[in-house]
């Protein structure tokens, strides 16, 4: 005979499995937050293992925390001597109570307590794992190495807004005797978005080239917001930024990654300004040393400068009044050479005055006497070429109507009239 099945109501079963399972004792369980969403009454988180290389989980566990036991449990991380932030990417190490929820028939744990000495740990080994990187890079030194102006008086600065490290900042900037100029950059410098903001802001004062110094300030609080510092990706950012990044993260005993990474790490804001009020003083200092340097050198190059003209005004004065001298001697000479010389030149030019005097008195009667000669013989020529001589001898002289020459037959026709003058009359006739 078949042995019966007893049946139960989904209720009667839930409540059944309930009892065993409240009868499993608590267990520590450790894994990565991969959720945490908090209500007024309580908490969800979610915690997950993961394989390296792998952000798919291999096995995931939801989890309830009461409001009152999730205070007790911030409570006790606060007070630890290394406290951090519950948060998502957190490997924690939680005390657990298996738990079933009849309603929904889901196996959901509560959280009864944490292990914060097992986050911390994994904490530094983060951290220790993060350095160690940077260095192989050589990434903790290279800000460091970039060159600082003997003056930074144009400062950028990364920091929360209306926030007594901003006054404190600034406040001690304007006390010094400097007239810094600081382009200011509001960002988050606590919490999840502590990254991305600060990021933003690096970004943004690398686009302003006219920038000496980048400052990143916070003043105190919860030690667990310096946890925020120790981001790889803020580190590379400093590490390489293009201009010294000083950091006043406001804890004068820990350290944050970011303090390793930057050129100048300093416990508080104020400390951060008075590192770059010292930096300017000494460049000022530096300065007025080289500036007085300049006069005393200047002062003996003057004095130097001011013998040596002297000394050379001296021996130009000598040399001038030699020259002067000189040349008066030869002035003098020249005169006396001038003078014998033109008494030779007035005396030989009377003489040749003279002898010209006398040879135009005779040129002038050979002249008379030669234009004589050529004016009567022009004379002769003139009456021999006279029309009425030519006709004396016998010869005559031939003109057309109107008076002129004729030479050549061809300049008559037929009935042309013509005369022909003899030595002692005309005659007219036609030609045929």
């Amino acid at each position: 005979m078949a042995q019966e099945i007893k049946s139960f109501t989904v209720t009667q079963y839930l409540t059944s499995l309930k009892k065993r399972v409240e009868e499993t004792p608590s267990v520590w369980v450790r894994g990565v937050i991969t959720r945490m969403t908090v209500k007024p009454n309580i908490v969800y988180i979610s915690i997950a293992d993961f394989v390296e290389g792998s952000v798919k989980p291999v096995a995931a566990l939801d989890l309830t925390c009461f409001a009152s036991r999730f205070a007790y449990i911030l409570a006790k991380i606060q007070s630890f001597e290394q406290p951090f932030e519950l948060r998502e990417e957190l490997k924690v190490s939680l005390q657990i109570k298996a738990d079933l929820y009849i309603p929904t028939g889901r196996l959901q744990a509560q959280i009864l307590d944490i292990d914060p000495v097992y986050t911390v740990g994994e904490l530094a080994l983060t951290k220790s794992a993060i350095l160690k990187r940077l260095a192989v890079e050589g990434l903790l030194e290279k800000n460091k190495s970039l060159d600082l102006a003997e003056m930074p008086m144009r400062i950028g600065l990364i920091t929360g807004e209306k926030t007594a490290a901003f006054k404190d900042f600034t406040s001690k900037l304007s006390d010094s005797p400097f007239a810094f100029k600081v382009m200011t950059v509001y960002a988050k410098m606590q919490g999840e978005e502590t990254e991305k903001s600060v990021l933003a802001a690096l970004e943004k004062l690398a686009r302003e080239p006219s920038l000496d110094v980048v400052c990143i300030v916070r003043g105190g609080g919860s030690k667990t917001d310096l946890n925020y510092f120790d981001s790889e990706a803020l580190c590379r950012a400093v590490a390489n930024y293009h201009m010294p990044v000083f950091t006043g993260i406001g804890h004068e005993i820990d350290k944050s990654l970011l303090d390793e990474v930057a050129y100048q790490s300093c416990i508080t804001p104020t400390d951060t300004a008075k590192r770059i009020i010292d930096r300017v003083n000494d460049g000022w200092n530096k300065m007025l040393v080289a500036a007085q340097n300049v006069a005393i050198g200047a002062k003996d190059a003057i004095l130097r400068e001011n013998q040596t003209l002297a000394n050379a005004g001296a021996r130009l004065q000598q040399k001038v009044t030699a020259k002067i001298q000189n040349e008066k001697t030869k002035l003098a000479v020249c005169g006396s050479n001038l003078k014998r010389d033109l008494n030779y030149i007035i005396r030989d030019e009377s003489a040749r005055l003279d002898r010209n005097t006398e040879g135009l008195k005779q040129g002038s009667r050979k002249i008379l006497d030669l234009a004589k000669s050529k004016f009567t013989l022009s004379e002769v020529r003139v009456k021999a070429a006279d029309p009425a001589t030519t006709l004396a001898k016998g010869y005559s002289l031939t003109l057309d109507a109107a008076g002129k020459f004729i030479r050549n037959a061809s300049q008559l026709k037929a009935g042309d009239k013509m005369t022909t003058r003899l030595r002692d009359g005309e005659v007219t006739s036609v030609v045929q």
